[in-house]
């Protein structure tokens, strides 16, 4: 007779996975606030794109080197201290930048605020990270990583147009920084319902503690699935990167605040998290490489039907839409893949390794589309990324055909 789980294990077993989303969420309202709300009244205001794009970038830069500091979140405080910290800093950052008018002499001093509160909020996600990891068993950790995206990318989506509308109609600035706070704040009392993991080599050194993030990390850099998923991390595809400068382009399809903010914001938050679940479901009929290849693959699609639709607010929503969705898709099968990969010891630094490449990246694709567009405008941009994303899967195809079994990697 097999012998009964011990009952932290049950326990973990029996925790509802909507808890992740709710502590992922101002992760993903910290990224979305500055490329919706900021975007949009950039645009507004009379910033050129290249600006907007500038600003909104340093969300993407405070990620990008993320895994270099992850080890703070897997070896020092317990995870919900790290939680609780970085969600107070975060509500300090969203009320300074709400309350700086938006302007081209206060692009640079935006551009830090960005950075400065999205760096404080990697801390968030290493303990979220931490917490999912410790919390959940192989067997319900990829519905786990379903809600977890859905946290991170409707906090973008719909966290973002939450910020324009309070921007937009608060009688002053800073009470929608202090709205956007005081939700960050309320998300913390998921934290009860979760068992914070056992401290890591707590009696070692500080250079022991180092040495073995740095084997894990090897340890996946070493391995065929590993190398393979840094691949795909890296390609320019599934960044989803045009999508942070929606905001700025609604206008261009005679869309309203109001419609903006709904396709950005709550409509969009609805269509990503359809994705993810969808994602995740793609995932379940074939290896994670190529489910997330078949995500990004749609995601192109969307892009490219962008600049042949016409001009009105119907269409600014239909193909908007079509697109977070795709970009739902591809998170999804992204995280999957990489929670395959991993394992558990060390997982926010081996995660952020993989996150952080892809954030860079999308950076890069990012800075690329705005001066894209103060060249050849919309259309342009929006068809050098489709490009860029069949020229990424063309060349992963030519690898993975290159390397044996390398199609079956689950």
């Amino acid at each position: 007779m097999t012998a009964p789980a011990p009952p932290t294990r049950v326990a973990r077993e029996k925790q509802h996975p909507w808890v992740y989303a709710v502590l992922y969420f101002p992760m993903g309202l910290m990224l979305g606030y500055p490329s919706v709300a900021l975007g949009y009244l950039g645009s507004r205001a009379g910033l050129p794109i290249s600006s907007i794009a500038a600003i909104v970038g340093m969300s993407f830069l405070a990620h990008g080197f993320k895994f270099i500091w992850a080890p703070l979140g897997d070896y020092t405080l317990s995870r919900k201290k790290w939680w609780l910290i970085a969600a107070s800093g975060m509500a300090i950052g969203m009320l300074a930048i709400t309350v700086t008018p938006i302007s081209e002499k206060t692009v640079p001093l935006l551009s830090l605020l960005v950075f400065g509160a999205n760096f404080i909020s990697t801390f968030l996600a290493f303990a979220t990270e931490g917490l999912l990891a410790h919390n959940t068993t192989p067997a319900t950790r990829g519905r786990a990583a379903g809600w977890f995206q859905s946290g991170n990318q409707f906090g973008q989506t719909g966290g973002g147009g939450l910020g324009l509308v309070l921007m937009k109609h608060m009688p002053q600035p800073w009470m929608a920084g202090a709205a956007l706070g005081a939700l960050v704040l309320l998300c913390g009392f998921c934290l009860f319902l979760l068992e914070e993991p056992p401290p890591a080599m707590q009696n070692e050194t500080v250079g022991a503690r180092a040495l073995d993030a740095w084997r894990e990390l090897l340890g996946v850099i070493r391995s065929k699935a590993g190398r393979i998923g840094l691949l795909l991390a890296i390609l320019p595809i599934g960044t989803g990167a045009a999508q942070f400068l929606f905001g700025s382009l609604g206008p261009e399809w005679n869309a309203s605040a109001d419609v903006v903010s709904f396709v950005l914001g709550a409509g969009g938050g609805v269509a990503i998290v359809i994705g993810c679940m969808a994602g995740g479901f793609i995932a379940d009929f074939m290896s994670k490489p190529k489910a997330y290849a078949v995500a990004c693959a749609i995601g192109v699609l969307a892009v490219a039907v962008m600049p042949f639709s016409p001009r009105t607010q119907f269409w600014f929503a239909a193909t908007t839409l079509f697109y977070t969705f795709a970009l739902g898709l591809s998170v999804a099968t992204l995280t999957g893949m990489i929670l395959a990969i991993i394992g558990e010891r060390a997982a926010a630094t081996k995660i952020n390794l993989f996150y952080a490449l892809n954030t860079m990246f999308s950076l890069f694709v990012l800075r690329i589309l705005g001066s894209v567009h103060d060249r050849l405008q919309t259309n342009g941009m929006l068809l050098t990324e489709a490009g860029l994303g069949v020229a990424a899967l063309v060349l992963f195809a030519l690898v993975v055909s290159r390397i044996p079994g390398a199609d079956r990697a689950h």
